[in-house]
């Protein structure tokens, strides 16, 4: 992995606020049985300030940039001693660059939202890697975008993000979390429609796909990876653990990067699953070597990843000495010590551009 380039990765999105810490898995990342334009996006706390953002709506007839592989004039796909014409997009992207919020898409018959960021170097008439970016329990996408402060990076890598809003402030990540949860709502549709909202109104990469979150948005990363590996590249998670109910079983290879602090008092470092052994049975899923190697290792924050896994994903875990439930990089955290050896969202951004779909 490549932290600053060194640290090998896997993403997955979440939200920051979570307020519970919801056992999920076996030692070995297993489940078990439970019974039970521009604008600011918002405040600290993670409520929306509203202030300057877009608001736009699904189905007013929005202009389609759908990715197509016919140029002007083609009746279908070249072929020949060249190869398939490249793949372009077709018709004005819908947003311009900046934060847009509120737009709203029908699952299933229910309303569901997301806020999309847009980077100055969107191009609509290329194709741009998409981030799913989902916050934690309690939380909302603007306290997201705030908390990881993701969209600097994404500036940086010429991203588009996407902060999905959950369900009672929650996302249904398996055995956790909330009333998305409790209420069996289907979140990985929701993500399957986000991203294929977004793909008709953006030009987006269908190879460059990938989800991150943190705690409750960190566990839903998690379980994209484990039942939508044909839609997510990859994925990161800071705070969040795998939370399934029943086993993972993703359909190829996923990278997949953890971010985790050891005094974390809402997602336990050794709690169920257990970070370390989670991480060992993703290198295992993946094919990797059973025995990692240090990546990266200054102050309070170590990182391992476990080489040789198969289609050459990446398996990374950082570990935060005496961190808590925090996004490493951002200094202010209210529950616990945060790390500012490296910025979460950076590596992340970092490794998704390393990681396209195999």
């Amino acid at each position: 992995m490549a932290v600053a380039s060194v640290v090998g990765r896997v993403v997955v999105a979440t939200g920051w606020l979570a307020l519970v810490g919801c056992p999920a898995s076996d030692d070995s990342g297993e489940p078990i049985s439970m019974t039970s334009s521009p604008a600011a996006g918002s405040d600290d706390d993670g409520d929306s300030d509203g202030g300057g953002n877009d608001t736009a709506a699904d189905g007013d007839g929005g202009s389609s940039s759908g990715a197509s592989t016919t140029g002007p004039g083609d009746d279908g796909p070249a072929t020949g001693d060249d190869g398939p014409a490249p793949i372009t997009c077709d018709g004005a992207s819908l947003f311009s660059p900046g934060v847009h919020t509120g737009i709203t898409i029908d699952v299933d018959g229910v309303s569901r939202t997301y806020d999309l960021f847009v980077p100055t170097s969107y191009d609509a008439g290329s194709l741009n890697p998409l981030v799913v970016n989902f916050h934690g329990l309690l939380g909302s996408p603007s306290g997201q975008a705030t908390f990881s402060q993701f969209n600097a990076s994404a500036e940086a890598h010429g991203m588009l993000v996407a902060y999905p809003a959950g369900i009672g402030a929650s996302f249904n990540a398996g055995v956790c979390c909330g009333e998305a949860s409790s209420s069996n709502v289907d979140d990985v549709g929701f993500a399957r429609a986000l991203v294929a909202d977004v793909s008709t109104k953006m030009c987006v990469d269908p190879e460059r796909v990938h989800a991150t979150g943190m705690s409750n948005g960190g566990h839903m990363a998690h379980r994209l990876a484990c039942e939508a590996a044909d839609v997510f590249a990859s994925a990161a998670s800071v705070t969040g653990v795998l939370s399934l109910v029943a086993p993972c079983l993703p359909t190829r290879p996923v990278s997949m990067i953890q971010f985790h602090g050891t005094s974390d008092g809402i997602v336990a470092y050794d709690g169920i699953p257990q970070v370390p052994a989670m991480m060992q049975a993703w290198a295992a899923r993946n094919g990797c070597s059973a025995v990692s190697e240090t990546t990266f290792d200054a102050g309070d924050m170590h990182c391992e990843t476990w080489p040789g896994c198969d289609a050459g994903v990446e398996v990374s875990l950082c570990t935060i000495d005496g961190g808590g439930h925090c996004w490493p990089g951002n200094a202010a955290c209210p529950f616990g010590h945060s790390s500012t050896q490296l910025h979460a969202s950076d590596e992340i951004a970092d490794m998704f551009d390393e990681q396209p779909m195999p």
